[in-house]
């Protein structure tokens, strides 16, 4: 049985809900500890480093005053993510008697759903998969398939509906 469920969740509200009543499912048996974690990109990965000079001596277009506002309006989320979290963690004790917690991480988030899962440390990883394929998966990456292939215990994927296909009558 798995005591201690490490959940990662995505900016994808669709795909949670279902990560999250398969972790419910397989932690409300076992009396297993939930942890919900969402990993934030680094600020710095969204916008361009103001500071950042061109290979002709020239500063980047970017103004340092829209850079701030950027940085702000990450801060901003990143306190809206963790009310959420703290918001879905009290709902789920309340509502299924599993006891939760969440952590936030700030960085690349297959690394840091490994790096988590070992620290904590999670018998199980949850973790939804996007139904990416072939180029977008190449191109995007798929956090899922890291998790799979680096995690240091089991691994739960769940898959996300797949988009309905239109016929024709």
């Amino acid at each position: 049985m798995y005591q201690r469920i490490l959940v990662a969740l995505s900016e994808e509200t669709a795909i949670n809900a279902k990560v999250m009543q398969e972790a419910i499912a397989i932690a409300a048996p076992s009396k297993a500890t939930l942890n919900l974690l969402h990993v934030l990109l680094p600020p710095e990965s969204g916008y361009p480093n103001p500071m950042y000079m061109t290979a002709d001596g020239m500063h980047s277009a970017v103004n340092v005053d829209t850079f701030q506002l950027y940085i702000g309006q990450w801060q901003l989320d990143q306190k809206a993510n963790q009310q959420a979290l703290d918001e879905q963690a009290n709902q789920i004790q309340k509502d299924h008697g599993v006891a939760t917690e969440w952590t936030q991480a700030v960085g690349d988030p297959g690394r840091q759903i490994c790096q988590i899962a070992q620290d904590w440390p999670a018998d199980l990883i949850v973790i939804g998969r996007h139904n990416r394929s072939g180029i977008s998966e190449l191109w995007i990456g798929s956090v899922s398939n890291y998790v799979m292939h680096h995690a240091g215990c089991s691994v739960v994927v769940v898959k996300a509906a797949s988009p309905a296909i239109a016929t024709q009558g």
